[in-house]
């Protein structure tokens, strides 16, 4: 909890920032910002920066509804997003080599009259 808003776990918050006045009601509106910061599953940690806007007469408990749901998101979008798990070296010396006889066949069939490498 920091400057009275609970923050959701692994976030870090920035403050308030100004964002201008309200056309309608001429009130101020506000950006709460924070920085969540998430480890997959190998170790890797990513982060984001997410900022809530809010009108001042926004209650503490929408913000904060509005936090942790960005912070669920964000969390499951890193869970099914980094679910993989990187190649061995040896693997990637396998991909390069099929790489690279793709770009050669292709540049084969690019230079030949009729596109077509075996005749």
């Amino acid at each position: 909890m920091l400057n009275g808003l609970w923050t959701p776990a692994g976030a870090a918050y920035q403050g308030v920032v100004s964002a201008g006045r309200n056309v309608e009601t001429g009130g101020n509106i506000v950006t709460h910002r924070f920085v969540l910061k998430q480890k997959d599953k190998f170790g890797v940690e990513h982060k984001t920066l997410v900022s809530i806007v809010a009108d001042e007469d926004t209650s503490q408990a929408h913000i904060e509804e509005m936090m942790g749901n960005a912070a669920e998101s964000f969390m499951e979008n890193v869970r099914t997003k980094y679910d993989k798990r990187p190649p061995t070296p040896a693997e990637k010396k396998k991909i390069g080599k099929a790489l690279n006889e793709f770009r050669t066949h292709a540049l084969k069939r690019v230079q030949s009259t009729n596109r077509k490498i075996y005749y």
